[in-house]
């Protein structure tokens, strides 16, 4: 679960240094307006490609974010933040597992931060343009520094720069395993109840709660 759930959120991050102006422009540009959004409401598609073993699997995901907290729901699983704690329920068992939120940053995730991971540990390159989903859209490829510490390589950023929005994102894993994430909804601003972002053990009847806090 953690990694796939490193993986998922995984999914972007890096700090401007040795990068084209071009490239450092755009995702300075990004943070910028990133800093306005109130509040996040997105669902995206991910698709997962093991090339040693030819699988596939997809999967849609749904994350609402508010500050340093979020409710990512992956369909089998639930992971819920206020900021403090976090909660990360498996639907299959009816098992929920309760952590500091402070231990899961430490472990680089952070769901909260999904679409401004860039500013964090990793250079860029500006790889040219491409077309996704019918928008021309700029490629830039992130090497986190800390390389051989984490189970990817290489992601792949494609930024609609008109509506400076990141429509898709690729995680070129060290195994022979890919992940896609393509942007489906985007939508800021909205209100979101609070109750979203703490786990009610009403809604989820007879689930077991696993505290690991120390």
């Amino acid at each position: 679960m953690i990694r796939l759930f490193t993986t998922t959120i995984l999914t972007l991050g890096f700090v401007l240094n040795g990068v084209s102006q071009d490239a450092e422009g755009l995702l300075l540009r990004l943070s910028e307006k990133a800093k306005t959004y109130k509040t996040i409401d997105a669902t995206y598609l991910s698709k997962m490609v093991d090339l040693k073993n030819d699988f596939e699997e997809e999967m849609k995901g749904h994350i609402l974010i508010e500050d340093s907290k979020f409710k990512l729901d992956l369909g089998d699983f639930l992971i819920i933040s206020n900021g403090v704690s976090v909660w990360t329920y498996e639907k299959e068992t009816n098992d929920c597992y309760l952590d500091d939120a402070d231990v899961l940053i430490d472990e680089g995730m952070d769901p909260s931060k999904i679409f401004t991971i860039w500013e964090d540990d990793f250079k860029s390159e500006w790889m040219g343009q491409e077309s996704v989903s019918g928008k021309d859209c700029v490629h830039i490829n992130l090497y986190p520094h800390a390389a051989d510490d984490k189970p990817y390589h290489t992601m792949q950023l494609f930024v609609d720069e008109a509506g400076l929005e990141v429509v898709k994102i690729v995680v070129k894993g060290r195994e022979g395993m890919d992940t896609e994430y393509l942007i489906e909804r985007f939508n800021v601003g909205g209100d979101i109840p609070s109750s979203n972002f703490s786990f009610d053990t009403n809604d989820y009847p007879g689930a077991s709660i696993i505290d690991n806090r120390i």
